[in-house]
């Protein structure tokens, strides 16, 4: 019989082993995984936060917290073939998911294909009830892009606003603001981007670049009330926001125009 220490010391290590393991397919282990990613973006190693993602993303399901991060990437850098590859390779491999189908909207709506799109997000949400506020969302964003059915915009944010709570109202009050400017309403356009802003907690780098919309927002409405000073301070304390993070140079360069001399037009979404 082996002696005690052995047996000891064997099952500490098939405990560690299995407690690494555990650890490794957790969901902890993915959020550790994407704040290393969080780091390497804010630094500039685009290429190897890339490389990286896709290192230890799982291909067979956009679910997966660091596929979802990896697709969500490409479509907002404009990537869209890459993005679709990674959700048709998913798909292929068995994931049927009403998620697999709402990515394919993402990417229908950065090519500007709305009808597309809005197919694809009912589609889903057909599927996946629980998708409801985000899909919600996102057909709203389109519609207040497009100038279109405003009022239908207003009803589908409102019924969100009652589905999320705390700072993931935020993105709501932005779409409000939005929509607001769209129809001239300057004064609800305001009051919707404030709001939207101070549900944001501060210092966090991640979430600088939400609460920079949300002022330039505030800043427009300010612009069209005829207040432009008060306009090219919200506009400057924005930009203080995001000057030094890597990715962020456009949004900064259209602050400072917006700080010196008054906004550009056309104010983009946020889902």
């Amino acid at each position: 019989m082996p002696p005690f220490w052995f047996v000891l010391t064997s099952f500490l290590a098939l405990l560690v082993l299995f407690l690494s393991w555990r650890l490794v397919s957790s969901r902890t282990w993915k959020q550790l995984q994407l704040r290393k990613a969080a780091k390497l973006a804010a630094a500039g190693r685009t290429a190897e936060m890339l490389d990286y993602l896709h290192r230890n993303m799982n291909r067979k399901d956009v679910s997966d917290p660091i596929t979802n991060a990896l697709v969500y990437f490409y479509i907002k850098s404009g990537r869209y073939e890459e993005a679709e590859s990674l959700i048709s390779t998913a798909i292929e491999k068995g994931d049927d998911s009403a998620m697999a189908l709402a990515q394919l909207g993402y990417v229908a709506g950065g090519r500007k294909d709305h009808a597309a799109a809005e197919e694809y997000y009912r589609r889903a949400l057909a599927m996946d009830e629980s998708l409801r506020p985000t899909m919600n969302m996102n057909i709203a964003g389109m519609l207040i892009e497009t100038g279109q059915r405003l009022d239908e915009a207003e009803e589908l944010l409102k019924d969100t606003l009652e589905l999320r709570e705390g700072t993931a109202r935020s993105g709501v009050h932005t779409n409000l603001a939005m929509l607001y400017l769209k129809r001239k309403q300057p004064v609800e356009a305001r009051v919707q981007a404030m709001t939207a802003y101070e549900l944001l907690p501060s210092g966090s780098a991640i979430l600088n670049g939400s609460r920079a919309s949300a002022l330039a927002l505030a800043s427009r409405a300010c612009s069209m009330q005829g207040e432009p000073d008060e306009a090219a301070r919200l506009a400057g304390k924005a930009l203080k926001l995001v000057q030094d993070i890597p990715g962020m140079e456009r949004m900064a360069e259209e602050l400072r125009h917006m700080a010196s001399s008054g906004p550009p037009e056309g104010p983009e979404g946020e889902n």
